[in-house]
């Protein structure tokens, strides 16, 4: 597996520093460290940047993504963002539309504000890759009710949650009790049956044993292998399913994305590795009071700009009744 990058950058005679593909520029004077190679370069921390919708995009094209999934980037106003695709089937098919006809999907609008450095741009399409992942995830996980007369997805991201939170009592009371085998039954992934291998009891916890039986084109990762789900109720082993499937999910995201071809969130890096690394490139000081100002300055720069303003509504009230509970707080507040 690749090893994590630095960024370095050139230098002209006639132009003074060079600022990288991505946009970033070291700041004058920055701490260097030296890689294995023995070459001397200058880490994230210390790279200033102006995100552009151009080196947005050139980051993007760095970023290998699942099957299925595309980065997109895009700009409204002086807003920069970017978006996932996924291609796949209709989940709640209409008239018109082919069950098996292939169909292009959007997930939300990430912001990627101007001081957004690379590694932070990875990081939010990664999870902005799992949570599009999940929304269709949770759209494929069924259950079946009255009698088996009807289907339904009672984890979808669509519920009218103003009118569940007035239906929130009944809700939360257990109309029909169901053994662990019998949710079974009920339950399938992407129209595929979940089958009762084992289960336990340890403690006070449930531990039970299940296999999604089949194929699928977009779920493959979760079929035909063990599943061990963890709950404390009988009731509870519905949502402890939904959440082992997401966790497992987001495991798959974790190995599948790269960038320049570094699975950065892969469980192969060893933890104590990557605890070197990390004390090897922030662990870092300088006493060259030129850089210590510029980072300075670029700090204040970068944390200030997120400092929202204080809602002059409802909202406002809430807001300030929160900070009233800290007593001379550092950062930068709100905007009164």
């Amino acid at each position: 597996m690749t090893a994590p990058i630095f960024h370095w950058f050139g230098k002209s005679q006639k132009q003074g520093p060079v600022a990288n593909k991505f946009g970033e520029l070291a700041l004058p004077f920055a701490p260097l460290v030296t890689l294995d190679s023995g070459e001397r370069v200058v880490p994230q921390q210390y790279l200033d940047v102006v995100r552009t919708l151009e080196n947005l995009e050139t980051v993007l094209s760095h970023i290998t993504v699942p099957e299925h999934f595309q980065l997109f980037a895009g700009q409204e106003g002086s807003s920069l963002y970017l978006i996932v695709a996924i291609v796949g089937k209709e989940n709640y098919p209409v008239s018109g539309l082919s069950e098996d006809q292939d169909k292009i999907v959007y997930g939300r609008r990430w912001l990627i504000e101007d001081t957004t450095p690379t590694s932070e741009i990875v990081q939010t399409a990664l999870l902005a890759i799992k949570k599009v992942r999940e929304h269709e995830l949770r759209e494929k996980v069924s259950v079946t009710i009255n009698q088996g007369a009807n289907v339904t997805t009672p984890f979808n991201n669509h519920l009218d949650l103003p009118l569940l939170a007035g239906n929130a009592k009944c809700l939360s009371e257990q109309a029909i009790n169901l053994s662990i085998s019998e949710q079974c039954d009920c339950i399938r992934l992407d129209g595929l049956p979940i089958s009762l291998k084992s289960q336990h009891r340890i403690s006070d916890q449930h531990i039970v044993e299940v296999v999604v039986e089949g194929h699928s084109d977009h779920f493959h990762d979760l079929c035909n292998k063990n599943i061990l789900v963890v709950f404390e109720e009988e009731h509870e082993f519905t949502h402890a399913f939904m959440q082992t499937l997401i966790s497992m999910s987001d495991r798959t995201i974790d190995e599948a994305l790269k960038f320049d071809a570094c699975a950065r969130f892969s469980w192969q890096f060893d933890a104590f590795s990557l605890a070197q690394f990390s004390y090897m490139s922030r662990n870092i000081k300088s006493h060259d009071e030129r850089f210590n100002s510029a980072f300075k300055d670029m700090s204040y720069r970068v944390d200030a700009a997120k400092a929202p303003p204080i809602s002059q509504y409802k909202l406002g009230q809430q807001q300030r009744q929160f900070l009233a509970n800290y007593s001379n707080l550092a950062g930068y507040l709100p905007l009164d």
